[in-house]
């Protein structure tokens, strides 16, 4: 069973099952995992199907000792081995309650208006619930627009950009543009501005070409995972994951969205969780640079969880 929401547009429900794919069929609705090794596409099926899940353990939830101590270590590793940028990610689970999974996606649709809203229960990748504000690739016919969103602060505050968040973001940016000028794509650039995305708001910059070429497998090959939800260098970044993090990230920071011949709507797999035993596990991420503080990292990502948590009960 899939229901998602683009934004706007209205909600589509298909029953059906996931199979696997590669990054060549990228064709109606897609997820992938993080690491980019394993395409998932959407098959419709009207058939009634019972869905039995794979057997899983629940992901690792670091506390917060052990989490300041891992952001000291990045800091470290970014002044000894030429990191840039890491983002670790950490994972916060919580009890549905009284709330069901198609509950949570309906108020999520109504709260988060330009999000890409999603729900999914599969027998093979389980259940995932998650409303992304991060495009990686729109295209509409010969139009493509790229986004980097990248830097946090709570929206209940006055954002006062730090160098830590502005030099975050121009990161981001600045991997995008040079993807780009290495395709020899003229593109425009607006930004960076704030982006609200409920609890937290972004420094965002817009980029957008057009084309008459069919570009979208190799743009998405080459920019994911992009520094906004791994790290710079990426190769080093991912070894350093592969140490740090405990958990598996599976489907979160993967891509997610619908390929169609018109149009195409493909997000980063952010605000996600997976739904276990009727607890939610909510990922969520940090970027680290050598100007971190590590209270604030963690702060950071108790205010992202804060996008699915807050509507249990």
């Amino acid at each position: 069973m899939l229901q998602y929401r683009i934004p706007g547009k209205e909600i589509v429900r298909e029953k059906g099952m996931f199979i696997q794919a590669s990054s060549r069929e990228l064709k109606g609705f897609i997820v992938s995992n993080f690491k980019g090794s394993a395409y998932y596409k959407f098959q419709p099926n009207n058939r009634p199907r019972t869905i039995v899940h794979p057997r899983k353990i629940a992901p690792h939830n670091i506390n917060r000792l052990s989490f300041i101590q891992m952001v000291r270590k990045v800091k470290q590793g970014i002044q000894q081995l030429g990191l840039v940028k890491l983002v670790i990610s950490r994972v916060i689970s919580k009890s549905m309650g009284n709330t069901t999974p198609s509950e949570l996606f309906e108020t999520l649709c109504e709260a988060y208006p330009s999000a890409f809203v999603y729900h999914f229960n599969d027998h093979q990748l389980g259940e995932w619930i998650g409303a992304s504000p991060e495009i990686l690739l729109r295209r509409v016919e010969d139009i493509y627009f790229l986004m980097s969103l990248a830097g946090t602060r709570s929206s209940a505050e006055v954002v006062n950009w730090q160098s830590k968040e502005i030099v975050e973001q121009r990161i981001v940016t600045e991997y995008i543009e040079e993807m780009l000028r290495d395709l020899q794509i003229p593109f425009e650039k607006e930004g960076p501005y704030n982006h609200a995305a409920g609890p937290v708001t972004h420094l965002r910059t817009d980029l957008w070409f057009e084309t008459s070429k069919n570009l979208e497998r190799q743009i998405i090959t080459q920019l994911h995972p992009t520094p906004a939800v791994c790290g710079i260098p990426t190769k080093l970044a991912r070894e350093s994951l592969n140490t740090l993090e405990k958990h598996e990230r599976e489907l979160y920071t993967g891509i997610i969205g619908f390929f169609g011949e018109h149009d195409t709507h493909c997000f980063v797999n952010l605000r996600c969780g997976q739904v276990m035993d009727g607890v939610l596990h909510a990922y969520v991420g940090a970027g680290i640079t050598a100007d971190s503080d590590p209270e604030s990292e963690w702060i950071e990502t108790e205010n992202k969880s804060n996008t699915l948590l807050t509507f249990l009960n």
